[in-house]
């Protein structure tokens, strides 16, 4: 008798109950299984149900808080004076008669843009200068990080100080260009990181060797493996900016009139702490609330973006 007739007919079985998860996770899309991996931490969902639910608060302020274009209760004064809070004003007013909560849903535009857009442009720069620096190295590479390290060792909130007197007029802009002029470095420091463990890989030769060109081995090869950490630092970093302009707001270094923003809430009420707290804890809590929820949202991108991340 052959080997063959020897051994029992071998049939292949349902696939083990065990292999099953390990095959539909082999299935799923990248942004499905970050989505996966985001909800299952609770504070990152409950921090970015908030944060939506304060953007859409500022976006609809003029409906929630029944403005008209003749009438704004974030800059018009009403009858009443430092009123406690009621049903017409949920918040009270302030020492001009102006709503509380009317001027916080409109403040909440003015920080959260200064945050995103200062986020924006500081990331453009931290990116670009990040990259060539990551990428080329040598020379170059010395010299760009020990700028960077320059910018570093700057204290931050006292050089704002200084050049917000001498640089900023007190604009939307001209804040946002101060603050992203001095938070663009750790960005930096972190993509050239990324840069130099990225770029002797062995699909970056081979684009290389079939002629593609730095720009297009930074953009097209490199910067999106890496988009994960930059997002990471970009929401990061909105919370900072926040709270940046905020201070510079407090001490009047910031924005001024006619834009009202949490910092200048706060630099308003300083003298109501007694007679008016709430003139001072309703702005300096939507900072806290924000903030909060921006890190936490954060720390949740950062593990559903971790590569190494396995499904449990």
């Amino acid at each position: 008798m052959s080997v063959l007739q020897q051994q029992p007919n071998m049939s292949i079985g349902p696939v083990s109950a065990d292999a099953v998860p390990e095959l539909a996770r082999k299935r799923k899309g990248q942004l499905r299984l970050i989505g996966e991996r985001f909800s299952r931490n609770r504070a990152a969902v409950v921090g970015l149900i908030v944060l939506v639910v304060i953007a859409v608060a500022a976006i609809l302020a003029p409906v929630l808080t029944h403005a008209t274009a003749t009438f704004d209760p974030a800059t018009t004064p009403t009858s009443d004076i430092l009123d406690t809070p009621s049903l017409q004003h949920p918040l009270g007013t302030d020492d001009l008669g102006r709503d509380v909560l009317a001027r916080l849903l409109f403040g909440a535009r003015v920080s959260l843009s200064v945050g995103v857009v200062s986020m924006l442009v500081a990331l453009l720069l931290g990116v670009t200068i990040g990259s060539i620096s990551g990428y080329y190295g040598g020379w170059l590479d010395s010299v760009i990080m020990r700028v960077v390290d320059g910018v570093l060792s700057v204290p931050y909130l006292i050089i704002l100080f200084v050049l917000s007197v001498s640089f900023s007029d007190g604009s939307f802009l001209s804040i946002v260009l101060l603050i992203a002029s001095f938070s663009w470095a750790e960005a930096s420091r972190l993509v050239r990181g990324e840069f130099l463990a990225m770029k002797e890989r062995e699909f970056l030769l081979a684009a290389r060797t079939l002629g593609a060109s730095d720009v297009r081995l930074m953009l097209m090869h490199i910067l999106p493996n890496i988009a994960g950490p930059i997002i990471v630092a970009g929401t990061l970093l909105i919370g900072n900016n926040i709270i940046s302009e905020s201070v510079l707001s407090y001490f009047g270094f910031g924005l001024q009139v006619p834009f009202a923003s949490w910092g200048t809430m706060l630099n308003d009420s300083r003298e109501f702490f007694h007679s008016a707290p709430l003139l001072l804890w309703a702005p300096g809590l939507a900072i806290l609330v924000t903030v909060l929820c921006v890190n936490l949202m954060g720390d949740g991108l950062r593990d559903a973006l971790d590569p190494y991340m396995t499904e449990r």
